[in-house]
């Protein structure tokens, strides 16, 4: 049997246009700025010191800028169920997808968290509330894994009744009911 359940998310487009604007844009027109008021609008001449300090400077925070919007704009959460076990990637901080395999679960089950009460917000995170290691880009919901070593770990699911299914299509006696199922 070949079913595999798969699922990509990225950050939604009103957070990523902020990202660009305050990483980019604010960053760009600040030094532009700063340019025209020591070279356009000044009355006496300018040492080659300020200078220098400016354009090295400058190309700090554009470099700077540039790598934040390319991190923001390329993370992505990847998630994969088949009969191997759940695969998973945080690009671009994994590279390549991790596995846990089905024998590593002592149980799951789908949960509505609140990243930023449980988890201090979105990203790869640390429970406060001692639910283990999150991986969360967007949503509300997660599948929540317990593993025999008692480490707990939560990935961020975009379609939960469908990994829902996926993973009771795998390993049905490894899940928790919710209260609400």
């Amino acid at each position: 049997m070949n079913t595999e359940y798969y699922e990509k998310q990225k950050i939604n487009n009103l957070i990523t246009g902020l990202i660009i604007f305050f990483a980019g844009v604010l960053p760009l027109g600040s030094i532009l700025y700063s340019y025209y008021l020591l070279f356009v609008r000044q009355t006496n001449t300018i040492s080659s010191k300020s200078q220098e300090t400016l354009t090295l400077s400058s190309v700090v925070v554009l470099l700077l800028s540039i790598f934040i919007i390319y991190l923001f704009l390329s993370l992505k959460l990847e998630i994969k169920v088949n009969n191997n076990g759940i695969y998973f990637r945080f690009f671009p901080f994994h590279k390549k997808f991790r596995l846990i395999p089905f024998t590593d679960i002592k149980n799951f089950r789908i949960r509505r968290f609140r990243p930023i009460l449980e988890y201090g917000g979105w990203g790869i995170r640390y429970s406060i509330k001692r639910n283990g290691v999150g991986y969360t880009i967007s949503g509300k919901y997660g599948l929540q894994l317990e593993l025999h070593s008692n480490k707990r770990l939560l990935i961020g699911v975009k379609y939960p009744e469908a990994i829902l299914n996926a993973m009771n299509l795998f390993i049905p006696e490894k899940h928790i009911l919710n209260q609400n199922e």
